[in-house]
């Protein structure tokens, strides 16, 4: 039984091994890795005056980048940003913090160096990277379990959280089949890793995001794009943030 057990650790060692090779050979010819693509200037979108705003950190790598357009307000944020507001029906802020080259890790140290007391909630994107690692799925645990301890800690103030799942990126960039199938596989390990993480914890949300493969499969993403990935994660946030605020009845309006 142990020798079994040895000899089926070593086949998978070297099988995540030659598929780190893979993906990093395909990545070296990919537009995924140009370093001169478009992406917006501006730190974030600021909302129209008054007093019921829901203010959103939105944090992360790939997505929430906004590779293609040249503002935010083309980009993930922008569409995320008027979406929440037409369905909650109340103004919308959304803070930028995005890095292209964001793990689950360096995203704690991000989080630590903003102020979440100007927050209502947070938006985590993160993952295309471990994915185009095939990184370790204990480290990834680790790492967004410790995310997620820090936000619910008492260091931080009370606010919503939403776990954006990794999207397969067959459906974000072409890629060669094998690669593909690799890198699906090891979303959907880091997804279940996500998705067990907010099961226990009543301010925690998993977002599940599986786009369709588009046309814009390229850096090169149209705003189109960006408002249609923004549907697909709107209303479980919306319905967050509306868990927290009173009802107009309560208000005694």
């Amino acid at each position: 039984m142990e020798r079994r057990r040895w000899g089926s650790d070593v086949t998978s060692r070297l099988g995540d091994a030659v598929g780190r090779l893979l993906v990093r050979l395909w990545l070296r010819t990919s537009d995924m890795s140009d370093p001169h693509l478009p992406r917006p200037d501006s730190p974030d979108l600021r909302p129209a005056p008054g007093h019921d705003v829901d203010r959103v950190l939105l944090l992360g790598n790939g997505v929430t980048v906004g590779y293609g357009v040249l503002s935010h307000d083309l980009s993930l944020a922008g569409h995320l940003g008027r979406q929440l507001t037409r369905t909650t029906g109340r103004s919308t802020h959304v803070h930028v913090e995005a890095d292209g080259a964001m793990t689950a890790q360096t995203a704690l140290d991000a989080v630590r160096s903003v102020d979440l007391d100007h927050f209502d909630g947070i938006v985590v994107t993160v993952g295309i990277n471990e994915v185009l690692a095939l990184a370790s799925i204990r480290r990834w645990e680790r790492d967004i379990d410790q995310l997620v301890a820090y936000i619910l800690s008492p260091a931080a103030p009370v606010l919503q959280t939403f776990l954006v799942g990794v999207p397969r990126l067959r459906s974000v960039a072409t890629m060669p089949e094998t690669v593909a199938w690799l890198t699906d596989r090891h979303a959907g390990r880091l997804n279940a890793i996500l998705r067990k993480a907010c099961e226990s914890h009543d301010r925690v949300t998993f977002v599940p995001f599986d786009p369709d493969r588009g046309e814009d499969t390229g850096g090169y993403r149209s705003t189109e794009v960006y408002r249609a990935w923004a549907a697909l994660i709107v209303e479980p946030i919306a319905a967050g943030l509306s868990s927290d605020r009173p009802l107009i009845d309560e208000l005694g309006n």
